[in-house]
């Protein structure tokens, strides 16, 4: 996730732990229940949750890129010559070769024959 801002909601929380929402939100609940002892860090802002950066950063132990790290100049691409300029051409394939072929065979229940 880049440019990660100061509060995150929950969903974007889960995002960053790779946990689904349903698991980030019980661990809101238990980190409102127990006191802050245990869950996922949050601030109940009257009718909305809000996980701060540097709490999730504390909790797994790394650092999640800020918006202002990413307002800084960055270092331009390198410069790319004629032949890595000139787009790569792909094979084409017909709408037929895309789409399977079924075939359907109808057998008439009415004739002693089939």
């Amino acid at each position: 996730m880049s440019n990660v801002p100061e509060w995150l909601t929950v969903e974007e929380a889960a995002r960053v732990l790779r946990i689904g929402r349903t698991k980030a939100y019980a661990l809101t609940r238990e980190w409102r229940a127990t006191g802050g002892r245990s869950g996922l860090p949050v601030a109940d802002l009257g009718d909305v949750l809000r996980v701060p950066r540097r709490a999730l950063e504390e909790l797994i132990e790394a650092t999640l890129p800020s918006r202002q790290a990413a307002k800084s100049p960055e270092t331009p691409p390198p410069a790319r010559s004629v032949e890595d300029a000139r787009p790569q051409s792909r094979p084409r394939r017909s709408r037929r070769q895309a789409q399977p072929q079924h075939q359907l065979t109808l057998i008439d229940l009415t004739d002693p024959a089939s």
